[in-house]
């Protein structure tokens, strides 16, 4: 039977950063993925933003994500010979009164250091600058199918991944020194489960309580836009070079699937006409469930009645900006013992944790 340290489950965001955190640390690593072509995590937009939302509310630990981000994805672009991430700044535009009030309340105080106001902000040929904005001198964006699939081409060299469909329910077998995957002859010390919304199915995890939001996201091709900053005024107009774009992005909480909808092409469309001036043209159209969670943190650590099982999942629209420190995070507890913070663990779920061993068992 061969042996490994560890079994990831999963070659999202989570998996392979994880797998890469485990690999820095000496350890024997199996990645185990079905190569599905979804996934949210092979569509992402990959936007990096230090200011989000309707509020403008500064990024959750921007200090310690940014800079662990940057480090890993450079230092993966120079391993891989491939390059996938795209420090950018972006461009704020506010929709409307709300947020020129959140803005003028707080960008001498929170977000100093991180903005500033060139005049003009835009280009009015371009943009429709309405009620002004602010730029931010830090963020960008990660190719996320490029980092994934050069990932992936690295781990198969190297015998690090196995091409597979896994039944968890039948597949991972809990043994007294780790888990075993008897149908592929493989056992290991930890087996942690990075699926992403797949993870709604797995019974070793039934007490993590998802809240998971559809997301729809268009690539548009703009003649005479030169711009290669971020633009955001109610959805984001990221530049992918050579005229073409990507803008997004939708929340649907409903209908959870990954079939593009008129509504939502309609919607990202409107919402671009409200500060583009240039005709444009829609070339693909793309959705995907996101993994949030309740608690609406990422999760991570080790399941508190079976620790041969982590779980390393929600990372919602923000996983390429987290992913890198939370699984640098998970590995030094696995090799480490290292305690998992308490913000990400896995104790804001321990009231559902009754009925996780009876089915994990039965």
């Amino acid at each position: 039977m061969n042996e490994f340290d560890v079994v990831v489950l999963g070659q999202g965001l989570a998996g392979t950063t994880l797998a890469w955190r485990l690999r820095e640390r000496g350890q024997r690593v199996l990645v185990i993925d079905r190569d599905a072509k979804g996934g949210s995590s092979k569509i992402a937009a990959g936007l990096m933003t230090p200011i989000t939302g309707r509020r403008l509310v500064k990024t959750w630990r921007w200090e310690i994500f940014w800079p662990a981000a940057c480090e890993f994805y450079r230092r993966a672009e120079a391993e891989l010979k491939t390059e996938f991430f795209y420090p950018r700044r972006m461009v704020r535009l506010l929709a409307d009164e709300s947020e020129k009030e959140y803005l003028d309340r707080r960008i001498a105080s929170e977000f100093s250091g991180l903005v500033q106001q060139p005049q003009p902000l835009v280009n009015p040929d371009w943009f429709e600058e309405g009620l002004g904005g602010f730029e931010m001198l830090a963020g960008g964006r990660l190719n996320v199918a490029a980092f994934l699939q050069a990932s992936r081409d690295r781990f198969a060299e190297d015998g690090m991944l196995l091409t597979a469909e896994i039944d968890v329910k039948q597949d991972v077998v809990v043994a007294a020194d780790g888990v075993q995957l008897p149908r592929f002859g493989m056992s290991a010390g930890r087996a942690v489960f990075c699926q992403g919304i797949d993870a709604v199915q797995n019974p070793w995890f039934a007490h993590v309580r998802f809240k998971p939001a559809k997301g729809e996201i268009l690539t548009v091709r703009i003649k005479g836009l030169p711009e290669e900053r971020i633009i955001h005024r109610g959805v984001w107009l990221m530049p992918l070079g050579d005229g073409f774009f990507r803008v997004g992005a939708t929340y649907e909480w409903d209908e959870l699937n990954d079939i593009p909808t008129t509504v939502g092409r309609e919607e990202i469309c409107s919402r671009l006409r409200d500060f583009l001036r240039l005709p444009f043209e829609v070339i693909a159209h793309d959705a995907a469930v996101r993994p949030i969670v309740l608690h609406q943190y990422p999760v991570v650590g080790m399941h508190p009645h079976f620790p041969q099982f982590g779980f390393f999942n929600g990372l919602g629209s923000k996983g390429s900006l987290q992913a890198p420190w939370l699984a640098n995070h998970l590995a030094e507890s696995l090799c480490s013992g290292q305690p998992i913070d308490p913000e990400v663990g896995m104790r804001h779920y321990d009231a559902h944790l009754q009925h996780t061993a009876e089915r994990g068992s039965s």
